[in-house]
């Protein structure tokens, strides 16, 4: 009986994907600094709102792929927190400047009740261009759904990391990997500054 009700309570995928997009959105159109590419206030809201239904570790795991196994636990720990922080800006980016004529579509999702792992399909439709596709990747964990992966125009966020990653770890080994998403995020944030 309460596991009926714990499952009753969890937030349906195609739910969770409508309430990060809408509530980002939103968020965005509200705001004309953000309007005119300010990512920081994106980033700082972000970290308080959407960003708990994401799953950083599996998306890390993923992005670093078979290499993972090449981590210590402290090493993992690192190179999530900086994977972490560089997906957080490049969503806040794809987010930042969009306009209020441009819409999201949500395609119809159906799931079977004992599917662990769904994508949940969606449109971003502007005006005079071509809609992109922007699809969720998602498993459910035992309280909630968590977004894995998001494909935005047919390339894997996570995916698009994995031979970079796998590179520089032939190169450098883990920690040259842990060095170069932490340079890289110094960079994004005084990019972030200048603009």
């Amino acid at each position: 009986m309460l596991t009926s009700v714990a499952h009753a309570s969890i937030m349906p995928p195609d739910q969770l994907v409508k309430q990060i997009t809408q509530e980002t959105y939103v968020y965005v159109n509200q705001d004309t600094a953000l309007q005119k590419g300010d990512t920081t206030k994106l980033v700082e809201w972000a970290e308080k709102s959407v960003l708990s239904s994401f799953d950083f570790n599996r998306m890390t795991s993923l992005a670093v792929g078979k290499d993972w196994r090449l981590a210590s636990p402290e090493q993992k720990k690192q190179i999530v927190h900086e994977f972490r922080k560089l997906l957080i800006r490049t969503f806040a980016n794809a987010f930042v400047g969009i306009k209020k004529e441009q819409t999201i579509e949500y395609k119809p999702f159906k799931m079977n009740p004992d599917e662990q792992d769904v994508v949940v399909k969606t449109l971003v439709i502007k005006p005079g261009a071509k809609p992109i596709d922007v699809n969720f990747s998602l498993e459910k964990s035992t309280d909630s759904w968590k977004v894995y992966d998001v494909v935005l125009a047919g390339v894997s966020l996570i995916t698009n990391y994995r031979e970079s990653f796998a590179q520089e770890v032939r190169a450098n080994g883990i920690d040259g990997l842990i060095k170069m998403l932490a340079d890289k995020n110094k960079q994004l944030e005084q990019k972030g500054k200048a603009s």
